[in-house]
């Protein structure tokens, strides 16, 4: 069972703490989280004491070259990838910019000057040229007394960090879409062959009964309910072949390519190789880069707030100005400036309309919202885990009852069969052992995908492989 939130007024607990490790600095979030996730996933059989194994790629687990083919593909060429790494480089030239005002800033200006001056002499018209170059430098800089800009800095490096997280968890869901894709369509191969198959075997049958009708061994009966039975099993290849055609271009658009209907999936359904191991640590998700990325924000959001309430420190901001003309300029190069003017100011906020006061309040406010942003994201990171740990034995199950529900039926269509053409049964015991038969098959592949689909999002939920990372 996955516990409540109550929020109280004491800070952060050390669930929180624990699950990230987030060390963020300053005075904690006014609002706390009292929350206790287990040791152990509930959904999962409890373990022996053993070493933890080495982290392993969780994708080769499926044991599918095309699989691991496709999602090469998709990482090197996804477009909503590529927009996410272009989002990425931009915040982290804002973290760079945030951090910026902590130095000096220095500026240069010239300026120049040229006055020709005509008159007449003795031997005609002279000019007399005036030529001046100025050249100033202005440095300004303002002492992080109280570390408001530190605190600005961090935030924006936080907020770089959460970025790059979502960039992760990006990479981390296109895996999880193109694998999951990539079932889809191999399933909808083989429902298109088995629907296929279908049709041949029935229009088969179709060509035995209109012999007996033929020869008065079966009554119209059978054979309009024959041909029903065919024409229904040809409208089903028609569905298949949309269905396979939408799986196709589903996982052509996340591989970068034009939805031509063009990727053919080889191979059959792969029954997961790897069983789940036993006592699987629950505090396998706080490698989740969404996970990651939250805590990364709330961190953002605490530096703002500590920024916030420093605004309404004083400030001390120093200036200075170098300058010369052009007869020293080559001094100025040297470093023997002509003269210097250094000031030094201290800045107190006395009255701004309560703009600061509100602004501090504003961050507040944001630091726990992202809190308890943060808290929601972990138990949905709970809940995900413990859905699929309990849907992986009930699926295991559940596959093994439809195999041996079709194996049985495909005899029981066969003997069905046999005991028609001898006039021991009607065609409607055929049909309906038919009917079992090929539904039973069809099940089994959705049901095997089901467990496919169902791993993928295990590990998704987990952030990575059952293996804790070293």
């Amino acid at each position: 069972m996955i516990p409540s939130i109550p929020i109280s007024k004491r800070g952060i607990l050390p669930f929180i703490l624990t699950l990230t490790g987030c060390q963020t600095g300053g005075p904690a979030p006014s609002v706390g989280l009292d929350l206790q996730p287990p040791t152990v996933w509930t959904a999962a059989p409890a373990a022996p004491t053993s070493e933890p194994a080495p982290t392993l790629e969780w994708i080769a687990s499926f044991q599918d070259e095309g699989l691991e083919a496709v999602l090469t593909e998709a990482l090197a060429a996804n477009y909503d990838l590529a927009a996410t790494a272009a989002r990425l480089a931009a915040t982290r030239a804002a973290a760079i910019i945030s951090g910026a005002d902590r130095y000096p800033q220095l500026s240069a200006g010239a300026d120049g000057f040229r006055r020709d001056r005509r008159f007449d002499g003795t031997n005609g018209v002279e000019t007399l040229r005036t030529e001046s170059y100025t050249l100033g430098l202005n440095l300004s800089w303002e002492i992080d007394l109280w570390g408001r800009l530190n605190d600005r800095a961090r935030a924006g490096y936080a907020d770089f960090e959460a970025a790059a997280a979502d960039f992760e968890a990006a990479r981390l869901s296109l895996v999880g879409l193109t694998a999951r894709a990539w079932f889809n369509l191999v399933e909808a191969e083989r429902q298109l062959e088995l629907a296929r198959f279908i049709l041949n075997s029935f229009q088969d049958n179709l060509t035995t009964v209109e012999d007996r009708f033929q020869t008065g061994l079966s009554r119209a009966l059978d054979l309009r309910l024959t041909r029903a039975n065919v024409a229904a099993a040809a409208g089903n290849v028609e569905l298949r072949i949309r269905r396979r055609d939408e799986a196709v271009r589903a996982i052509e658009i996340l591989l970068g390519r034009y939805p031509a209907a063009a990727l053919q999936a080889s191979g059959d359904l792969v029954t997961p190789s790897a069983g789940i191991p036993a006592g699987l640590p629950a505090d396998l998700i706080s490698r989740r880069p969404d996970l990651v990325a939250a805590e990364r924000r709330l961190a953002a959001t605490d530096a703002r707030y500590q920024e916030s309430r420093k605004a309404l420190l004083p400030s001390i901001r120093l200036t200075g100005g170098a300058g010369t003309t052009s007869g020293e300029l080559e001094d100025l190069v040297n470093g023997d400036f002509s003269f210097w003017n250094l000031a030094g100011g201290i800045t107190q906020p006395l009255f701004q309309g309560r703009e600061l006061q509100a602004g501090a309040d504003r961050a507040r406010a944001n630091r726990e919202a992202a809190l308890a942003g943060y808290a929601q994201a972990a138990l949905q990171a709970f809940r995900e885990v413990e859905t699929t740990l309990a849907a992986e034995e009930t699926l295991r199950r559940e596959e093994e009852a439809l195999a041996l529900a079709s194996e049985e039926s495909i005899a029981a269509e066969d003997l069905a069969w046999e005991q028609y053409q001898a006039g021991l049964s009607d065609i409607i015991t055929v049909l309906e052992s038919q009917r079992r038969s090929f539904t039973t098959q069809r099940d089994v592949l959705t049901t095997r995908n089901q467990r496919l689909q169902n791993r993928i999002n295990l590990h998704l939920a987990l952030g990575g492989s059952f293996e804790a990372t070293p």
